[in-house]
């Protein structure tokens, strides 16, 4: 596969309505990073750059982390993940991805996520089953990255608790 990639470039997965795009877009804002919301450029909504990006992966994980290699700004994949992408998500870790999941009090994001109001509670029940149905390989594949970002009230980590816990840790990487 393509070169190590030399900067800080992040995967966030995880259980609907953990808090991935909030985390994320926090640090787009704050942080310098490039978010890629998987999600919405699914849908065709997002700068015409961070579209040819997305489609950059979906040609090839080859293609997309040449085109990566040439940036200077670290990228952060927000993911919803469909876990039959497993094997994608191994290839990123393994050209230098620092790849994290988001899980937590499964009622607590169901929660969440209804209040988002964005997508239908099928979808979510749809997403969980998949993810319990793929646990073992999500396991071991995320290892022991994984941030329990939500939890019954729905309360969610602070972003700062979420990047002190991740930073803390990339030094693994």
């Amino acid at each position: 596969m393509g070169s190590k990639t030399t900067s800080a470039h992040f995967l966030v997965a995880g259980i609907p309505g953990s808090g991935k795009t909030a985390f994320c877009q926090w640090l787009e804002d704050g942080k310098g990073f490039l978010h890629l919301d998987f999600d919405k450029l699914d849908r065709g909504d997002g700068t015409a750059d961070k579209l040819a990006l997305y489609d950059s992966l979906r040609h090839s994980a080859e293609r997309f982390l040449t085109v990566i290699a040439k940036m200077e700004q670290p990228i952060l994949i927000d993911w919803g993940f469909p876990p039959q992408v497993l094997g994608m998500v191994s290839c990123l870790h393994g050209n230098g991805f620092a790849i994290w999941w988001f899980d937590g009090d499964r009622q607590a994001a169901r929660e969440s996520f209804e209040r988002r109001g964005t997508v239908s509670l099928e979808a979510f029940d749809r997403q969980m089953k998949s993810i319990e149905e793929n646990w073992p390989k999500i396991l071991e594949v995320f290892e022991d990255n994984i941030i329990y970002s939500v939890s019954a009230g729905p309360t969610s980590a602070t972003p700062e608790r979420i990047y002190g816990k991740m930073f803390s840790k990339r030094r693994r990487y």
